[in-house]
C-alpha cells in the first residue's frame, strides 16, 4: 500500500479547480482573505465568489445534503432450517454461513463462535446442535470457538444482575477468543425461548459487531425485532430511534416456514429545545449523526439557572413525571453535582447512582448493580419512566449510556469535562473497555450506539476540571485542527470534496488558536493555590456525606430484604458510593448513632458544601472580567468547533461504519500505545509504593497531542511535510504547552525511578500498535508495519494511499521502524518544546528554558494563524 500524495502527477479535476489562484478564502482576518459564509448558511450560491457553478468543485459531495436519511427500517430474515439438516453437518453450516448477511467490504466469515447454554440446561436438542456445528466447521476449515453460558444465567428464575453478568461474560469471553466484525455468532437456543433474547445483548457487545446468527427453538415467530430478557430489565428494541437503526440479530434460523419481518423506525424525538433557543446565556451547538439532529446545549449562566432551564426542558418532555437515575463518579459525587441534578430535578422519586471513577473502571462490574436495575424496572412498571442522566467525565458517559442502550431507557448526557461534551457524546458509543486484574486489555470494545435525547453542558462546572483535564482538551483539539484546517474554505472544500454535506458544518477550525490565551487563563485559575484548597475542602465535605449517606443505604438494604424494594428520597436514593472507602479525618467520629442525627449531620454538611461552592465560583466570578470572559469563549469555542469538526464527517454517513470519520483516530495509534504504557506505569508505581506526581499523569487527549507531535516527525522524515508547514503543524501543540501538559519529560522522570529505560518504553508502546484495530481495515500483510494517518504539507491535507479501502480511511502504511524513531526521541525529551516568537519567525523553545520566552502566547498564535492563512492562499 505504497503512499502517494493527493496531488497525483495527473489531478483530477477536484484537483485542477483547486489549482488556480484562490482570490482569498475563510473567515478570517487578514486583508488578502476573503471571508466565506458561516457553516450555518449552506447553499453553494453563497460560494458563487470563490466557486463557478459549472465546476468539478460545485458538484462535488461536499455541497450535497441528502434527505430521507432519517427514514430507517429494520428487517431479519426468518430462515428455515429443520432439525433433520443437522444430518449433514458441513451442509448445516454452510447454510446458516450463507443465510446471514455479511458486514459490509466483507464476503466470507473468517471465525465462528457458538454460544451455547450450560451443561446443567441438559437441552438435547441444543447439544445436538452444538455437535453439528461443531462437526460442520471442522469439514470446512472453519475457525471455530465453543462459548457457555453461565449456570445461573441459564436460569428462568435469573436475577437482573445474573442475567447482566451472563451477557458481560459470554461477550467478553468472545472477545478474548479474539472475535471481530468479521466473525460470526450463532446462538443455540433451547427450549426456553425467552433465552433466545441473550442472542441480541451478547451480539450488541462487541463493538461495531458480530453479526448474529439464532438458532431458536420458537414453535411461534413472535416480535422478532424485539428481544427481552426473562426478567425483562434489559431490552433491545430494533424499532427505537435511539438505536438508528441498528438491530445485533441479522437471522434466525429453525423449524418453521421461511419468512421476512422488517418495519420502519420510530420517529426521532429528542428533548425539543425550542424554549431555549435564542436566550442570551445559552448557546446552542449544532450536531447531526447519520442525518439525525443531536440537541446539544451550552448554558452560560449560574449553575442554578441552568438546572432549572434542564429541568423545565424535561419537564415538557415528561409531562406525567419521571424517574431521574443521575449517574456520576467519586469526584462528581464529592463535589456535589450528582445531589444537585436531583434536587433540581423535583421529581417525587430517583436515585443517586454514584461509582468508581477513572479508565480502569470503564468496566461493566462498576456499573451494573441489584438496586440500579430494581430501580429501572419499577419506574418502568409504573408511570414515571426511567430517565439516566450521566453527569461527570466520557467515562461515566460512555459506560451509564450502555447501561441505558440495554434497558431501552432514555439518557441525557449532562458532560462536566469538555471532553465528554465534544468527543464521548458526538460519538454515540456508549462502551465498557475488557479490564482484567486492573489492566485494560482493549478499550472501547463492549458496546453499542445509542443517541442520547439532550446533551446539556453548564460551563459552570466545567471549572473544577483538572489541568489534566483542560490539556486533554485541546490535545484533541490539535488533532481535529491539524487534520481539517480550514474547511470553510475553497482549498478545504477541494480537500474534502468526497464529504457528503460536509458544507454544512464545515469551518474554520483553527480559530480555536485565537483562544490560547483562554485556555492559559483556565489553568492558571485551575491551578492557583486558592482554587485547589477550595476544591480539596469541597471533596473533603463531600466524602463525609458519602460516607453517611453509604452508612444510611446500607441501612435500608437490610430493610428492603424483608420490605422489598423502596423509595428513600433523593438524598438516599443511592448506591453506595466508593468514596465512602476513602480516608476522611473525623469520618467515624461524624457518624451519629441515630437515623435522626445522622439526617441532621447530612443536611448540615450539604448545607456546607452548597456555600464552598459558591465561595469556589465567586473566586471565578471575581476574576477581571477579560479573564474571566476569555475562558467562558474559550470553553465555547472548543467544544463548539470540535463537535463541528465530528458533524462534518458524520452528518450524513453510516454511523456503524468507519469510513472518511476513522479520520479522526489521527494521532492515536501511537496515542493509545503511550496511554496504555502510562497506565501500566502508574498500576506499577501504586504496587511500589511510589507516588506519582500530578504533573505526570496523562490523560487520553494529552497522549493524542504528545501522538500529533510525533505524527508530524513521521511525516517530516518521509519528506511528506517540511518547512513551514511542517513548523504550522507541530505549532498547535507546543502554543499550547506553556504548562508542560504534553512534554513527555514528568513521564520520564517518573520511569527513571522505576527503572523503565527507553527500549521497554518503546517495546511497550509499539506492542499496543500491533493490536490496533485499523489493521482490520485494508490490507496490511506485513507484521513490521502498522496502519496510521498521516499529514503532508500543510494542516489540513492528508495523505492518500493507493488500497481504496485505506483511501476512503486516509490509511497508510507506516513502518514499526519510523514509530519507534519517534518514540526514542520522545523518552530522551526531543519534543519538550514550547512555541514562542523571535522577531517574526516562530521558534520553538525547549521547555527547560521557559522563563526565557520573549511572546506572550496570544500573540504567538496570531504569527500562527497568519502564517497557516498564508498556505492556504498560496496552496
Amino acid at each position: 500500500m505504497p503512499i502517494t500524495h493527493l496531488n497525483t502527477p495527473e489531478p483530477d479535476p477536484i484537483t485542477r479547480a483547486n489549482t488556480r489562484t484562490i482570490t482569498k478564502m475563510s473567515l478570517f482576518l487578514p486583508n488578502n482573505v476573503k471571508p466565506l459564509v458561516p457553516a450555518a448558511d449552506t447553499t453553494l450560491e453563497n460560494w458563487n465568489d470563490q466557486i463557478d457553478s459549472d465546476s468539478a468543485l460545485a458538484n462535488a459531495e461536499f455541497f450535497k445534503r441528502p434527505k430521507g436519511m432519517e427514514d430507517r427500517s429494520v428487517e431479519i430474515d426468518y430462515h428455515q432450517l429443520a432439525d433433520e439438516a443437522r444430518c449433514q453437518p458441513s451442509v448445516f453450516v454452510r447454510s446458516i454461513l450463507d443465510q446471514t448477511p455479511k458486514p459490509k467490504g466483507r464476503y466470507a466469515f473468517t471465525s465462528i463462535h457458538v454460544v451455547g447454554p450450560h451443561e446443567s440446561v441438559k437441552s438435547k436438542e441444543a447439544e445436538k446442535t452444538i455437535e453439528a456445528l461443531s462437526d460442520g466447521a471442522k469439514s470446512l476449515r472453519k475457525e471455530m470457538h465453543l462459548h457457555r453460558m453461565s449456570k445461573v444465567g441459564c436460569s428462568p428464575n435469573a436475577t437482573p444482575m445474573e442475567e447482566y453478568n451472563a451477557i458481560m461474560e459470554t461477550a467478553s469471553s468472545l472477545l478474548l477468543a479474539k472475535a471481530d466484525r468479521a466473525s460470526l455468532l450463532i446462538f443455540v437456543g433451547w427450549e426456553n425461548i425467552k433465552m433466545d433474547a441473550y442472542a441480541a445483548f451478547i451480539g450488541m457487545l462487541p463493538f461495531r459487531g458480530v453479526q448474529v446468527a439464532l438458532i431458536s427453538r420458537r414453535e411461534m415467530y413472535g416480535d422478532m425485532l424485539r428481544f427481552r430478557t426473562p426478567s425483562g430489565t434489559f431490552d433491545m428494541d430494533g424499532l427505537a430511534s435511539a438505536r438508528m437503526g441498528k438491530f445485533t440479530v441479522h437471522a434466525v434460523f429453525g423449524g418453521l416456514a421461511s419468512k421476512r419481518v422488517a418495519d420502519k423506525v420510530r420517529t426521532w424525538m429528542p428533548v425539543d429545545i425550542t424554549s431555549e433557543q435564542g436566550k442570551s446565556n445559552v448557546v446552542e451547538i449544532p450536531f447531526k449523526i447519520g442525518g439525525l439532529c443531536l440537541p446539544m446545549l451550552t448554558h452560560n449562566g449560574s449553575c442554578e439557572s441552568a438546572l432549572e432551564s434542564l429541568a423545565s426542558l424535561l419537564k415538557e418532555k415528561y409531562p406525567k413525571g419521571f424517574t431521574p437515575i443521575v449517574s456520576c463518579g467519586e469526584t462528581c459525587d464529592a463535589l456535589g453535582y450528582g445531589q444537585d441534578m436531583l434536587d433540581a430535578l423535583g421529581q417525587e422519586d430517583g436515585m443517586l447512582f454514584a461509582h468508581k471513577s477513572g479508565e480502569t473502571y470503564k468496566r461493566y462490574d462498576n456499573y451494573g448493580t441489584d438496586r440500579l436495575f430494581a430501580t429501572i424496572n419499577k419506574a418502568r412498571n409504573g408511570t414515571a419512566p426511567p430517565v439516566i442522566l450521566a453527569v461527570g467525565g466520557g467515562v461515566n458517559g460512555n459506560c451509564i449510556g450502555l447501561i441505558a442502550a440495554m434497558t431501552n431507557a432514555d439518557f441525557i448526557e449532562v458532560p462536566t469535562t469538555p471532553m465528554h461534551y465534544n468527543d464521548a457524546v458526538t460519538s454515540a458509543k456508549k462502551a465498557f473497555s475488557l479490564v482484567v486484574d486492573d489492566k485494560i486489555l482493549s478499550k472501547n470494545i463492549l458496546g453499542a450506539f445509542y443517541l442520547p435525547q439532550l446533551a446539556f453542558c453548564v460551563n459552570e462546572w466545567l471549572l473544577t476540571i483538572s489541568s489534566a483535564n483542560a490539556h486533554a482538551t485541546v490535545g484533541e483539539a490539535t488533532k481535529t485542527m491539524n487534520m481539517l484546517g480550514v474547511a470553510n474554505s475553497k482549498v478545504g472544500a477541494s480537500d474534502f470534496h468526497n464529504i457528503t454535506g460536509a458544507v454544512e458544518f464545515a469551518s474554520d477550525f483553527t480559530k480555536i488558536l485565537e483562544e490560547v490565551e483562554g485556555f492559559d487563563n483556565l489553568v492558571g485559575f485551575i491551578e492557583n493555590p486558592a482554587t485547589l484548597k477550595k476544591k480539596r475542602n469541597i471533596i473533603n465535605i463531600g466524602t463525609k456525606i458519602a460516607a453517611l449517606r453509604d452508612a444510611a443505604v446500607d441501612v435500608a438494604a437490610k430493610e428492603e430484604k424483608v420490605n422489598g424494594l423502596k423509595s428513600f428520597g433523593k438524598v438516599f436514593a443511592s448506591l453506595p458510593s466508593m468514596a465512602s472507602l476513602a480516608t476522611v479525618e473525623s469520618d467515624s467520629d461524624s457518624l451519629s448513632e441515630s437515623d435522626e442525627d445522622q439526617d441532621k449531620d447530612l443536611a448540615t454538611l450539604m448545607d456546607e458544601r452548597k456555600q464552598l461552592m459558591r465561595n469556589f465560583r465567586a473566586s471565578f466570578y471575581n476574576l477581571p472580567s477579560e479573564k474571566k470572559n476569555s475562558i467562558l469563549s474559550f470553553l465555547t469555542t472548543i467544544n463548539r468547533e470540535i463537535v463541528c469538526a465530528k458533524a462534518m464527517f458524520l452528518a450524513y454517513s453510516d454511523p456503524f461504519e468507519k469510513y472518511r470519520a476513522l479520520l479522526f483516530e489521527y494521532a492515536h495509534t501511537l496515542g493509545h500505545g503511550v496511554e496504555a504504557f502510562a497506565n501500566d506505569l502508574y498500576l506499577k508505581a501504586r504496587r511500589r509504593g511510589v507516588d506519582i506526581p500530578p504533573e505526570a499523569l496523562r490523560l487520553h487527549g494529552q497522549c493524542v497531542g504528545m501522538a500529533v507531535l510525533w505524527a508530524g516527525e513521521m511525516s517530516k522524515n518521509l519528506g511528506k511535510l517540511t518547512g513551514e508547514g511542517f513548523t504550522l503543524h507541530q505549532s498547535f501543540p507546543y502554543l499550547f504547552n506553556r504548562n508542560n501538559g504534553f512534554s513527555f519529560g514528568p513521564l520520564r522522570e517518573l520511569c527513571d525511578e522505576l527503572g523503565v529505560e527507553s527500549e521497554e518504553f518503546v517495546e511497550k508502546v509499539l506492542q499496543v500498535v500491533r493490536r490496533d484495530n485499523k489493521r482490520g481495515y485494508c490490507n496490511c500483510g506485513d507484521p513490521k508495519k502498522s496502519v496510521d494517518q498521516l499529514v503532508t504539507v500543510r494542516p489540513g491535507k492528508m495523505l492518500r494511499s493507493e488500497d481504496p479501502n485505506a483511501e476512503v480511511r486516509y490509511l497508510v502504511e507506516v513502518d514499526e521502524e519510523w514509530q519507534g524513531d519517534v518514540l526514542a526521541k520522545a523518552f530522551e525529551g526531543h519534543f519538550d518544546m514550547v512555541a514562542d516568537l523571535r522577531g517574526e519567525e516562530l521558534k520553538f523553545i525547549p521547555t527547560s528554558q521557559m522563563r526565557s520566552l520573549k511572546s506572550q502566547s496570544r500573540d504567538v498564535a496570531r504569527q500562527i494563524r497568519s502564517k497557516l492563512l498564508d498556505a492556504y492562499a498560496s496552496n
